[in-house]
């Protein structure tokens, strides 16, 4: 059995999952899509399939086993739609939209049809996590405090915030995501932010900084410090993290790793494993088996992390405690 797939956006993110696709079995990509012709058609050169500027063309005249939706935020309600109305299974480049009442329409019609699909949140395949899981079960956790610290957006389409979200909901909604399937659910947030320190950036319209404190169900608090006022290589020096402060313990996690500390010990465990693979490979297996246990994001749960970073925004415009 060959899975048949197809690529709709041929931007920065696409080129992670087209690589760990073509390390999978039984995985052969029939065509790409971008509305930009001379990226689609170079695209598909590179790869050796067919190239589409219009997605509906390709779904309707490739028989597609299903697609990877790679593209910028404010096109993916339109494109899953589509999908589900072709009874195609999709893999969906998070943030699954960038409203709540279009979370509540694709839901209404996922509800219908049972469609395979999966969300990117790819830190959840992170074997790292699996480990901070069964670590966290046995620790009274006191705090949770979490940083991500990069530079203005690279790719033009993300550096406009009604376009993206901005960086809550376009970058920093990995570890909202990471933190409730680790810990609990978030039930009120708090933001405030800075802005405007860069008129230079014609296209940029997102925020400087922000800081979010959080509450969960469990009734203890965390926060969240995120900035897009520094350089590319930040991440080299001081990668995102999220601090779980424990009873004389401090868990730290980043990405592929954990370190514990304690007075008379420090211990690391790292991993090395490329998650946009686990992560491909596990929605191409559950296309084969049909058990869907291998998928760790749907749509559905999704969109509860979402609404936790869209609730970031609301907070920093209206100045106050926005409960979820």
């Amino acid at each position: 059995m060959e899975i048949k797939v197809g690529i709709i956006g041929t931007g920065r993110i696409s080129n992670a999952h087209i690589f760990s696709l073509k390390q999978i079995e039984r995985v052969k990509i029939f065509s790409v899509c971008d509305i930009n012709k001379e990226v689609a058609k170079k695209k598909a050169e590179e790869i050796g399939c067919k190239y589409y500027i219009d997605y509906k063309e390709m779904i309707e005249k490739e028989n597609l086993d299903c697609v990877w939706i790679c593209t910028p935020a404010d096109t993916h309600t339109e494109i899953v739609l589509y999908c589900i109305e072709k009874n195609l299974p999709f893999f969906l480049e998070k943030p699954p939209a960038l409203k709540k009442e279009e979370t509540e329409i694709v839901i209404e019609k996922l509800k219908e049809k049972d469609i395979i699909h999966s969300v990117g949140f790819m830190l959840r395949y992170d074997p790292a996590v699996e480990k901070l899981k069964e670590i966290l079960k046995n620790e009274k956790v006191i705090f949770i405090s979490s940083e991500w610290f990069w530079t203005i957006p690279l790719v033009d389409s993300i550096k406009s915030k009604e376009k993206a979200g901005g960086q809550i909901v376009d970058q920093a909604i990995h570890f909202i995501d990471l933190i409730r399937y680790v810990f609990g659910e978030i039930i009120s947030i708090y933001t405030k932010r800075v802005k405007g320190f860069f008129p230079e950036e014609k296209l940029y319209t997102g925020d400087d900084a922000s800081c979010s404190i959080f509450e969960f169900e469990k009734g203890i608090y965390g926060n969240l410090l995120c900035t897009y006022a520094l350089f590319p290589e930040i991440t080299k020096f001081h990668p995102p993290k999220i601090r779980f402060i424990c009873k004389k313990k401090l868990i730290e996690y980043t990405h592929k790793k954990i370190v514990i500390m304690t007075s008379d010990k420090y211990e690391e465990f790292i991993w090395n494993q490329d998650l946009y693979y686990l992560e491909d490979k596990a929605f191409i297996e559950t296309l084969i088996s049909k058990n869907r246990r291998n998928i760790k994001s749907d749509y559905f749960d999704s969109t509860k992390t979402l609404k936790i970073c869209l609730s970031a925004n609301q907070s920093m415009e209206k100045n106050k405690i926005i409960q979820i």
